[in-house]
């Protein structure tokens, strides 16, 4: 009979080894889903899963550096000196001010500037899952009527969609990180749109195998339904918030 001693050196033998394997495959498929577009995909569609972490887990953890980033730089703001709105990720934005209307509105309802952006702010936050979620269940949707030829199941399409999101929660972290622009995404966020263009590019010929021609142009069009889910997104997600901060 073993010893405590001994299962309990045998217990944490496995989790310290449990939690190396776990690091391991989760570095293990950064690097794949940043250096080799689509290939993170692949694999696991051809079933070499053990490797690498699930997609869910890719995604989610995207997600949660996501929301640090959210914390230290908003993706949509309001400034109480300009009483501006902004809404900027990477190449897409959308700004404007209170129209005097709505600041009539505040000082009725006794609602300063400075508890107008806290809600403000709560309010974005608080709808970024909603959007979240649903950007990857619709782009799935999207990839599933381009590549309706080929035999399948949406399950390998969503799963495409969660690796292209996270890889673009990527990039719009590192868009926030760098120092801010002033009238408009200047030459960092056309690179940045570029570089998600390209990545798409290559992570759909990877994946679905079709001509280049024909994959440069579903690309396009995935990219334009892509950034037009965002620019839907801000311009929702500041009218959701100023309800909710009214």
């Amino acid at each position: 009979m073993r010893s405590p001693l001994e299962s309990g050196r045998s217990f944490l033998g496995d989790a310290a080894a449990s939690i190396a394997d776990l690091d391991s495959r989760a570095l293990r498929s950064a690097a794949l889903l940043v250096t080799r577009p689509g290939a993170l995909t692949a694999e696991y569609l051809q079933g070499r899963r053990v490797r690498y972490t699930a997609p869910l887990q890719v995604y989610l953890a995207a997600v949660a550096l996501f929301f640090l980033v959210n914390a230290y730089r908003p993706f949509v703001t309001f400034d109480p000196a300009t009483r501006r709105i902004t809404s900027s990720l990477n190449a897409a934005g959308v700004s404007g001010n209170l129209s005097k209307s709505e600041l009539t509105r505040l000082e009725r309802r006794g609602i300063s500037l400075e508890v107008f952006q806290e809600r403000f702010s709560g309010a974005v936050t608080g709808y970024l899952p909603t959007f979240l979620i649903g950007s990857v269940l619709l782009f799935a949707l999207v990839l599933a009527l381009f590549f309706r030829r080929q035999p399948r199941r949406y399950l390998a399409h969503t799963i495409f969609a969660l690796h292209w999101t996270a890889f673009y929660l990527l990039l719009m972290m590192l868009d926030r990180l760098l120092p801010q622009r002033q009238g408009g995404p200047g030459p960092v966020g056309v690179v940045l749109a570029l570089t998600a263009l390209g990545y798409l590019v290559l992570a759909l010929k990877r994946v679905y195998g079709q001509p280049w021609l024909a994959t440069f142009g579903k690309a396009v069009g995935l990219y334009l339904v892509f950034q037009t889910v965002l620019i839907a997104w801000m311009l929702s997600a500041v009218a959701i918030a100023f309800a909710i901060a009214l």
